[in-house]
């Protein structure tokens, strides 16, 4: 990196909503419900131990994967997101260079909303709450419109406008 690159880092977690914990309650009452069908069943009795463990492993594994975390990672103007579950497993949803960006407006400003509302696919990458600095960008990839729901903090969100001014409305 040189001395006048732009580097900027940012952490956003994923806050759980009332479907994630319904979500939760079918898979624990679900793994219950599973666990107690076999042993009702007369040839599984001597299987319980088994069943119960890979029930009980599988229902950890899939409660595990509502801890998410996004990083966003802005370099010279390229915007990485990766999506970290459950602190550990790191993937790459998406790599972006801001130039491409059509428009990026806070989700509240609905002046904006028709400019934002025609899209392909859709990324949200933000805490999952309404935020005064939770924003939409519309930029096309791959010949399709993709709309990123994003929260940069104030540090990134002034590197991003270094980069488009005139693409940021307010």
């Amino acid at each position: 990196m040189k001395v006048n690159d732009i580097f900027n880092e940012q952490l956003v977690e994923r806050k759980q909503n009332i479907t994630d914990n319904l979500k939760k309650l079918t898979i624990l009452a679900g793994g219950v419900l599973f666990i107690a069908v076999a042993f009702l069943i007369p040839g599984l009795r001597s299987l319980i131990y088994v069943i119960a463990i890979v029930v009980i492993s599988c229902m950890v594994i899939l409660l595990r994967r509502f801890n998410v975390e996004y990083e966003y990672i802005f370099t010279n103007g390229e915007l990485d997101i990766d999506q970290i579950i459950n602190k550990n497993k790191r993937k790459r949803l998406l790599s972006v260079h801001v130039d491409s960006f059509i428009i990026m407006v806070p989700i509240s400003n609905k002046d904006y909303g028709k400019d934002v509302e025609k899209y392909s696919k859709l990324y949200d990458v933000s805490s999952g709450l309404l935020q005064e600095n939770t924003y939409a960008a519309i930029f096309d990839k791959d010949s399709k419109k993709i709309k990123l729901i994003f929260e940069p903090n104030e540090k990134m969100f002034n590197a991003i406008r270094a980069y488009i001014p005139r693409k940021i409305k307010k």
